[in-house]
Parts: C-alpha cells; sequence; structure tokens
C-alpha cells in the first residue's frame, strides 16, 4: 500500500501546483483589469506585485519597479526613509490599519508630484512574513473636476471673465474690508451703446467676437488687483481697489470709454465703431451691501445714457429720489 500510495501523493502535488499557477494567473488577469492601482510590496517594502493601473498612474513599467522599494513612488520626505520598515514609512509605526483610506501624495516617473488616496492592508503569510497591499487611486482628475466645477459656477462661459455670483463675492468682501484710514473703492457699470443692432446685421456669432474684445480691452485698463465681470448681455462690471477718491474713479471710467471707441477689427467685415455709456460709484464706507452699490452704479449708467450715451457719469443721492 506505501509503495502505490507514492504516485497519488506526486499527483496530489502536481495538482495543487498546477492550482496555485492558475489561480495566480487568475489573480494577475483580475488585478490588471482593476481600475485602481494595487501593488504588493513584502515585509521590508519591496515590490512584488504591479498591476496595469499602477504603470498607467506611477508612469513605471512592471520590470522597473519589480523588486525595489516603495519608497520610489513616493516624494520627499518619505522617501528619506528608504530602509525603514514600510509601516514606519507610511507613517502608522507599528500598527497596520485594516483597509483604511488616507489622502497622500505619490511620484510619478517623471518626477510629477500629484495627490492620491491610499487605502493599505496586510497579510501574514507565515509568522513575521507579511504581504502589503496598497490600493491607489490618483486624485488628479478629481482636482481637475473641482477646478471645472469652480470654473463653470463663477466664470462667464464667452469671456472667461468673473460672473455676477464671484462679483458679488469679491464686492463684499471688498466693502467689509473698509474703514476711514484705507481708500476706497470704486464700481464701474459699463454697458455698450447700440450693441443689439450687431447681432441682427451681423450675426451672434460676431457679436460674441465684439464681447470677448471689450473683456480684453477692459482688462487692458485696470490692474491686476481690480475685478472686471460680465454680468450677462452686453453689460459689464468693474471693481477697482485702493481708489483714494471719485476723480481717480472717473479718470479710470475715461479710459475704459476712449479704449472702446477704438475700431473694432473682426474677421473679415468693415472695422465697428461702438461706444459705451459707463456708470461710476464711489465707496469709503462698509455702511451698504455689495447690491445696493450695483445699484448706484447702474443708476449712474442710466444717467450716462440719458446725456446722449458714450460718456461717462457719475452717481449722486439724488438719483435715488427718481
Amino acid at each position: 500500500m506505501t509503495h502505490d500510495s507514492q504516485p497519488d501523493k506526486n499527483l496530489c502535488a502536481t495538482t495543487e501546483g498546477s492550482l496555485v499557477i492558475h489561480a495566480k494567473k487568475v489573480l494577475d488577469h483580475v488585478l490588471d483589469h482593476v481600475f485602481d492601482a494595487v501593488i504588493m510590496a513584502s515585509t521590508d517594502g519591496r515590490i512584488t506585485s504591479f498591476n496595469r493601473a499602477a504603470t498607467r498612474i506611477f508612469g513605471y513599467t512592471h520590470a522597473e519597479v519589480m523588486g525595489q522599494n516603495v519608497t520610489l513612488l513616493m516624494p520627499e520626505p518619505h522617501c528619506t526613509h528608504h530602509d525603514q520598515h514600510i509601516r514606519h514609512f507610511l507613517g502608522w509605526g507599528e500598527n497596520i490599519p485594516s483597509s483604511r483610506s488616507r489622502e497622500l501624495v505619490g511620484k510619478r516617473k517623471n518626477g510629477e508630484v500629484f495627490p492620491i488616496t491610499l487605502v493599505l492592508t496586510s497579510v501574514e503569510q507565515n509568522p513575521g512574513d507579511w504581504v502589503f497591499i496598497a490600493i491607489v487611486q490618483d486624485l488628479t482628475q478629481d482636482d481637475a473636476t473641482l477646478r471645472n466645477l469652480r470654473s463653470t459656477a463663477y466664470s462667464d462661459p464667452l469671456t472667461g471673465l468673473p460672473n455676477r455670483l464671484l462679483l458679488m463675492d469679491r464686492l463684499s468682501q471688498a466693502i467689509r474690508s473698509l474703514n476711514r484710514e484705507s481708500p476706497g473703492i470704486a464700481l464701474l457699470f459699463v454697458d455698450l451703446d447700440h450693441f443689439k443692432p450687431i447681432n441682427d446685421n451681423f450675426g451672434h456669432h460676431v457679436g460674441d467676437l465684439v464681447l470677448r474684445e471689450t473683456s480684453a480691452r477692459l482688462q487692458s485698463c485696470v490692474r491686476e488687483s481690480d475685478t472686471i465681470a460680465r454680468l450677462g448681455g452686453d453689460e459689464f462690471i468693474v471693481l477697482l481697489m485702493g481708489v483714494e477718491n471719485p476723480l481717480s474713479a472717473l479718470g479710470i471710467g475715461e479710459k475704459i470709454r476712449e479704449t472702446l471707441n477704438a475700431p473694432f477689427r473682426l474677421e473679415s467685415i468693415s472695422p465697428l465703431t461702438l461706444s459705451a455709456s459707463i456708470g461710476v460709484t464711489f465707496c469709503q464706507t462698509h455702511a451698504i451691501d455689495a447690491e445696493s452699490l450695483i445699484r448706484q452704479a447702474d443708476f449712474a449708467m442710466y444717467r450716462a445714457k440719458a446725456q446722449g450715451r458714450n460718456t461717462v457719469a457719475s452717481y449722486t443721492t439724488a438719483q435715488d429720489l427718481r
């Protein structure tokens, strides 16, 4: 019986070996089709498995990282602990958490540092012999998505200028910062004269070009600390910071008016000549809200239109009595 059982033992060993090889192939196939990076490392932090997503995220090929310390994938200061246990380099000491998510930064092959989410788990194969499994998500796309969402929420899609929502936020902050010792702020309401005929005669495409060119010209008239916003249509608001007196604000209004008077040379059509009616209000106190300040500039703009357009008019308290 003993002699006859030896082939059975060899057959069992062969079968078990085949099952292990088959299981590893299945595991490798699964890992290579997972969207997140899955990286396995030994007790001393040497990489033993690196799936396709890890290659895509970090830029290294499988052959380039096998046997390397996982600190290869982490920027300073982590990589200064190259010879330490993986638990130490990740900052968890001797306590390895189970499926705990942590936001860190990774380093690609090209040296780029980028945000990641790391979930680290561990399996003890033999006493003292651990396999560490790191699941890594690249947060770069999430950051880009958030930036795009913020841009969509706070900017005008046609000109890229701040929209009313962002203007209100900046204007409210500017008002709150005012005190007796500080310079004031000024608000200019810019409305293009006779803009509708441009859309009617040349099409909305040309009208859009005019609005983009207008935004560029407005930006050329102010400082980086100032804000230009598009309220919609052909209406723009200019928020001037650190204005000493109303005359300074009127001076910027005249500069804008003259800049917009220059011919608009667009595509194949003849140069267009435009003008703008500009209302100006000056503020040196925080005892007013953003909506009221915009309303004052709007009143002044209509005063400019009543004076024949292509002019700059300042707000006076008498306008509130109309």
